[in-house]
């Protein structure tokens, strides 16, 4: 199979799923509102590892979508079969690559943040501030509005 033919097939099997998701969404009596619609297009275009990623992402779509509101509709297509496995509600996803979206300074200006590591970001603000050594390690989780911080060593120093 050529590449091109590949990706059609994979492009039409995404989009008889969505058309499958959206039948049941209707047989379950859903409504379907903009917000739900939005996550539904995330949801099958695959690029998230958790259900905070995927916040983020439609968040950065529609600043007033909630984190409730992602919760309950996974929590719905979790009641009707479309999602089978209960690790995508799970938010302390060890995988999560978070970046600086922004960062302004305390006038209001923006200053250049592209592609800042937030994990790494905050690991060097520990270190400055004498909480961590230089040489440690951090893993965020997440769960809810709380941020989980644990430090450990960096594996590669310890050889």
């Amino acid at each position: 199979m050529t590449d091109i033919n590949k990706n059609l097939n994979e492009c039409f099997t995404l989009h008889n799923a969505k058309a499958e998701c959206l039948e049941k969404l209707k047989k379950a009596k859903v409504r379907m509102s903009k917000q739900r619609l939005e996550l539904l297009d995330l949801l099958f275009s695959g690029t998230f590892n958790c259900t905070k990623e995927l916040y983020y992402e439609a968040q950065a779509k529609n600043p007033e979508l909630g984190m409730s509101t992602v919760y309950r509709f996974l929590k719905v297509l979790y009641d009707i079969g479309v999602i089978s496995n209960n690790k995508l509600l799970d938010v302390n996803c060890s995988n999560c690559n978070f970046k600086l979206a922004s960062l302004k300074n305390n006038q209001g200006q923006e200053l250049k943040a592209d592609g800042l590591d937030l994990q790494e970001l905050l690991r060097l603000g520990m270190v400055v501030k004498g909480l961590i050594k230089s040489d440690e390690k951090i893993d965020i989780k997440m769960l809810d509005d709380s941020v989980y911080i644990s430090v450990h060593e960096d594996e590669n120093k310890k050889q």
